[in-house]
């Protein structure tokens, strides 16, 4: 009976995964959609490729399925272009229509669902939130406005390497003191304010929690929930480190920045 019930299991999966799998072809051909890899019920084609979606893997995708080919990964799908005339044609001539981010549960969080610049939908709030973004940082005016400082924080970038005695010998991550220079130039001009060195608290505080944010953003921990939503609720514990992430980097702002300016 065991037997049985098991045979009636394989079989119905297996009517299942070829009935998705004539339907997919069915809805390519209706929609003409690119080619791909054959998805899979549910999870698409994320088994096959799960979450290394690098440049190399790609472009040995685009070699089996030409310059454009469809990927789904789970619920959504990606259509990848690879070639000059084709990225062009999407970045550039139709931009409009692609200029739009893709969000996803993460971001969601970090973004308040895409009330930023960088992830909003490409619309009414985007044009507010770019003349927002421009007035105060970069129109000419502004330019010149902070050019000295800016000036004056390259200078001591140069005297910070020319003074430190290591450098001529065991060399300098130069890359490091570049992003204080880069939190000062924008932190004098949102807030008037500096830090003095890489070894100031608050600027390790700033940039502990910017990494984090990072990490957990371009992280592909979480993108199983993002593409497979019936697997979100494996996501509540890493969701919630991004939550808990989020509200200290606004504490932080709030003590430091904000309130002292009122």
């Amino acid at each position: 009976m065991d037997l049985l019930l098991l045979e009636k299991t394989l079989l119905g999966l297996l009517a299942a995964i070829l009935g998705a799998i004539f339907i997919s072809k069915l809805r390519g051909k209706r929609f003409k959609l690119p080619p791909g890899p054959i998805p899979v019920p549910i999870f698409g084609n994320w088994l096959q490729v799960g979450d290394d979606l690098n440049h190399r893997n790609l472009t040995d995708l685009a070699k089996k399925f030409g310059e454009i080919f469809l990927l789904r990964m789970g619920q959504r799908n990606l259509v990848v272009v690879s070639s000059p005339d084709l990225a062009k044609d999407v970045l550039h001539t139709q931009g409009v229509e692609f200029g739009s981010r893709t969000r996803n549960v993460v971001f969601d969080i970090f973004t308040g669902k895409g009330q930023d610049m960088v992830f909003t939908v490409y619309g009414e709030h985007w044009r507010k939130m770019r003349r927002i973004m421009t007035v105060p940082f970069f129109t000419n005016k502004v330019v010149q406005q902070y050019r000295f400082g800016w000036e004056a924080e390259a200078a001591a970038v140069v005297e910070d390497v020319k003074n430190n005695p290591a450098s001529a010998t065991e060399g300098t991550v130069l890359r490091r003191r570049l992003q204080l220079m880069m939190y000062n130039n924008m932190f004098r001009i949102m807030f008037d304010r500096r830090f003095e060195s890489e070894d100031d608290p608050l600027f390790l505080k700033l940039k502990a929690l910017n990494g984090e944010r990072s990490r957990l953003a371009q992280s592909f921990e979480y993108n199983y929930g993002d593409f497979i939503p019936i697997l979100r609720p494996f996501l509540r514990g890493y969701l919630k480190l991004c939550k808990e992430v989020k509200e200290k980097r606004l504490q932080l702002f709030k003590d430091y920045f904000v309130d002292e300016r009122r």
